[in-house]
């Protein structure tokens, strides 16, 4: 890895960090508004696969300190851990794949079906790793917490992912310029 991408790497990483502790404090009744999403496409898009994976591991470990997560961890811990650590990380690499086979096309459409997927995947990543370590423990629970999270988790990735990347693309653009000037 080139020092700019590890660099970059971790600014994304600081942010889905923050963004996941931040999102222990601001709610909608019991649901959590988690924006962490968000520099996990963004690390993908911008460094490629594997920082995108990275980011959401990481992100994910801390995910694991979150108070919502004791609830899972009282029922099955191993189980709690494989999803938190993976569902993000797999979520990072799947978009930033898709991400890098259409942006040759359209950058800006491959922006947006990147962002499209990191929620798509996170959730359902979530969802089967419910139903194989938590089998029937508290489904309304979770259907519930899905159906609310994943309509905000969805909104925001998929308003504010496409746009950050194109002013992160048009301040490399400038600086380029500057360079050549």
């Amino acid at each position: 890895m080139k020092t700019k991408t590890i660099a970059g790497t971790g600014v994304f990483l600081a942010l889905t960090i923050a963004f996941t502790l931040i999102s222990n404090y601001i709610q909608i009744g019991t649901v959590s508004i988690n924006l962490a999403l968000i520099p996990i496409a963004l690390a993908g898009i911008v460094f490629g696969p594997v920082a995108g994976f990275l980011v959401g591991f990481i992100g994910g470990a801390f995910l694991l300190f979150a108070p919502s997560t004791a609830t899972f961890m009282a029922v099955n811990a191993f189980g709690t851990v494989i999803i938190c650590l993976f569902k993000g990380g797999l979520a990072g690499l799947i978009s930033a794949i898709l991400y890098k086979l259409i942006a040759k096309k359209n950058e800006l459409v491959g922006a947006i079906v990147s962002s499209l997927t990191v929620p798509i995947l996170n959730t359902s990543l979530f969802i089967l790793g419910s139903l194989v370590f938590y089998q029937g423990s508290f489904q309304q629970l979770v259907t519930l917490f899905v159906t609310i999270n994943f309509a905000i988790e969805f909104g925001s990735t998929v308003l504010l992912t496409p746009v950050i990347k194109r002013i992160l693309m048009s301040v490399k653009y400038h600086k380029n310029e500057q360079k050549e000037s």
